[in-house]
């Protein structure tokens, strides 16, 4: 599947809620943001802005300072990771009464059905597993 520039927007925009409440519910700069987690400002702008992808590394750096990932992919869950950093996260923001961001609307695409008449069919490609010989 081929990350599209929606989806990367989309992704770029909960990074950036996240950057807005990442020092104790203080926003941080985006060159504090990019320091803090050893990135340059330019990297962290084009994620933001949907340019790039965010990567996998910064997904796991962001998770084990308490954020979510599957969050920050798709918008789905929590924004806190379910580990103790999440946990000391959100009650930080909580007891300073922080609004805790919640999802960002994700586009959902439909799919028509599948016409089935015999001139709509789609061909089928047997594969079989295991040792071919």
């Amino acid at each position: 599947m081929a990350i599209d520039g929606n989806f990367k927007r989309d992704m770029g925009l909960r990074l950036r809620q996240v950057r807005k409440i990442f020092n104790e519910g203080g926003k941080l700069s985006a060159e504090q943001f990019a320091f803090l987690l050893g990135e340059t400002t330019d990297r962290i702008l084009n994620y933001e802005l949907g340019r790039a992808a965010i990567p996998l590394t910064l997904l796991v750096d962001l998770y084990y300072r308490g954020f979510n990932p599957i969050y920050i992919l798709t918008g789905t869950e929590h924004i806190f990771a379910k580990n103790n950093e999440g946990r000391k996260r959100e009650k930080q923001l909580i007891a300073r009464k922080i609004e805790i961001p919640t999802s960002i609307s994700i586009e959902v695409h439909s799919f028509n059905k599948i016409d089935d008449t015999e001139n709509a069919k789609i061909p089928m490609i047997k594969v079989a597993a295991g040792k071919m010989e």
